[in-house]
C-alpha cells in the first residue's frame, strides 16, 4: 500500500467533518401476547435531559473539547431535535413512526455541577509513608458527596434504580456522544437513568487515530472511578454498560482492572458494581487480546451477560486491524475463534456474539443505531435484560455463542418487569 492509499484511508477512519446522521427509526416491538400488533412504549412532550461525566479540557466557550483533563466534570444536558417535536421523535424512535426524515440536533444546554480535583492527587512521603494532600482529600469527598446525591435525586425523580452507561468511540465530538446516547435512550422507550462518559477524542486530523489511541488509555482510570462512584450509590440495582469502537476498549481494560481488583478482595463483581448487561458494539480491539481478556480472564462471569455486535465487511476495522497489524475483535468470524476459545465457550453461555452481516455504508460499523435491527435489539436489551433465544430477542442461532440479525429483526415486549 502506498503512501497516499495510507493517508486517504487514515482520512476515511477518522473523519467526522460531515454533519451528525440522525439515527434510522428501529424495527417497532411487538406485544409478545398480541403477535404482529406494534407498540410504542413510552411517549414523551419534551425530551428529558441527560447526565455526563468526562475528562476532556473545557472548550473555549461553552461545553468541552478534544483535549485531556486530569479532573472529571460531571452534570447535566439537554438535547434539542430541531426538525420535528418531542412526541414526533418519540414515536419515531420507537419505530411507530416511520419517518423518512431522520432527526437533527442541536445540543440545548450544558450544566456542569460538579468538578473533581485533578489526578494524581498531590502528595509527599513523610518517614517511608504517603500521605495525600488534606485539601485535596477534602475537595474529592465533597465532590463525591454531591456527585451521589444528584445521582440519588435523579433516579428518585424518574422512579428507576437503573443506570444506563454510554462509553463513545473515536473521533466523537461531547456532542456526537451526547446524540448517540439519546437515540439509544429513545429507542428503549426512555428506560434508566442515562449517563454519557465522553473521553477526549475528536481532534480533525488524518493522524488522529494514534493520539487519540493513548487518550482511551488515559481515560480507563477515569472511568473505573465513574464506575465505582455509580456502584457507592445505594439506590442502584442495576447497570446497563454500552461501549462502541475504541470505547470498547477503554470500557473492557477498566471494568478487567476492576475485576481483578475484586478478586484480589474477595468479592464479587457482579454484586458490586451490579453490571447486569455489557453491550460492546463493533468493538475496536485485537482479537488476540480479546481472548486473552475475555477468555482467559473468565472476564464473563462478572456480569449478568454480554453482547458482542459483530461486522465482518466493518470497513472502519478493516483499516484499524491493517494498522495494527491484527485482526479486531469488532471484525470477527466464527471461523477465527482459536480453539481454545471454542472449547471454553462451550460450557459459557453468558458471553453472545451477534453477527450483522448485512450492514451498509456507514452502518458496517455505527450498525448500533444505523442498522434497524441492532438498534431494536439493543433498545430491547436494555429494556428487559432479555438474552439472545429468549422470547423478547428471537435472534438467529449459528454456532456455539454466535447468533445472527438482519435488518427485518423484530423483537417482542412482555411488558415491564421481564428482567425480574
Amino acid at each position: 500500500m502506498n503512501r497516499f492509499s495510507l493517508i486517504f484511508l487514515l482520512f476515511t477512519l477518522g473523519a467526522c467533518a460531515h454533519p451528525y446522521p440522525g439515527a434510522v427509526s428501529p424495527n417497532p416491538w411487538t406485544r409478545a401476547a398480541e403477535a404482529g400488533s406494534e407498540t410504542g412504549i413510552a411517549s414523551q412532550t419534551a425530551l428529558p435531559t441527560l447526565l455526563y461525566v468526562t475528562d476532556r479540557a473545557p472548550a473555549v466557550g461553552e461545553g468541552y473539547g478534544t483535549d485531556r483533563s486530569s479532573s472529571m466534570a460531571f452534570g447535566s444536558l439537554r438535547i434539542d431535535v430541531t426538525n420535528m417535536s418531542a412526541a414526533a421523535y418519540s414515536g419515531y424512535m420507537s419505530g411507530t413512526d416511520r419517518s423518512s426524515r431522520a432527526p437533527r440536533y442541536e445540543l440545548a444546554d450544558i450544566v456542569e455541577t460538579v468538578r473533581f480535583p485533578g489526578t494524581p492527587m498531590p502528595f509527599s512521603l513523610q518517614g517511608g509513608a504517603m500521605r495525600r494532600d488534606r485539601a485535596a482529600i477534602l475537595a474529592d469527598q465533597t465532590a463525591r458527596r454531591d456527585f451521589s446525591r444528584a445521582l440519588s435525586d435523579e433516579l428518585a425523580a424518574r422512579g428507576t434504580g437503573k443506570v444506563v452507561l454510554f462509553v463513545h468511540g473515536f473521533n466523537n465530538s461531547f456532542e456526537r456522544g451526547a446524540f448517540s446516547l439519546l437515540e439509544l435512550w429513545a429507542a428503549s422507550g426512555w428506560d434508566g437513568l442515562p449517563v454519557l462518559f465522553s473521553w477526549p477524542t475528536g481532534e480533525p486530523n488524518v493522524l488522529s487515530y494514534f493520539g487519540d489511541t493513548q487518550d482511551g488509555e488515559f481515560s480507563v482510570f477515569h472511568l473505573k472511578e465513574t464506575l465505582r462512584l455509580i456502584a457507592a450509590n445505594e439506590d442502584v440495582d442495576k447497570v446497563v454498560l454500552i461501549a462502541h469502537s475504541r470505547g470498547a476498549s477503554i470500557a473492557t481494560t477498566a471494568l478487567r482492572e476492576l475485576l481483578i481488583e475484586s478478586r484480589g478482595a474477595g468479592l464479587s463483581m457482579l454484586n458490586t458494581y451490579r453490571i447486569n448487561t455489557l453491550i460492546l458494539a463493533a468493538p475496536d480491539i485485537d482479537l488476540g487480546v480479546m481472548e486473552q481478556r475475555l477468555v482467559a480472564e473468565m472476564f464473563g462471569i462478572g456480569f449478568g451477560q454480554i453482547d458482542v455486535y459483530l461486522n465482518r465487511s466493518d470497513d472502519a476495522l478493516g483499516v484499524s486491524g491493517w494498522l495494527f497489524g491484527g485482526v479486531r475483535f469488532g471484525s470477527l468470524g466464527p471461523e477465527q475463534l482459536s480453539a481454545e476459545s471454542r472449547s471454553v465457550f462451550q460450557g459459557v453461555d453468558s458471553v453472545h456474539f451477534i453477527l450483522v452481516d448485512d450492514a451498509r455504508g456507514e452502518a458496517r460499523h455505527n450498525h448500533f443505531r444505523l442498522h434497524p435491527g441492532v438498534l431494536s435489539d439493543i433498545a430491547i436489551t436494555m429494556r428487559t435484560g432479555a438474552e439472545p433465544g429468549d422470547p423478547e430477542r428471537p435472534l438467529e442461532h449459528l454456532d456455539l455463542n454466535f447468533w445472527r440479525i438482519n435488518e427485518g429483526y423484530t423483537p417482542r415486549f412482555a411488558g415491564d418487569g421481564a428482567e425480574e
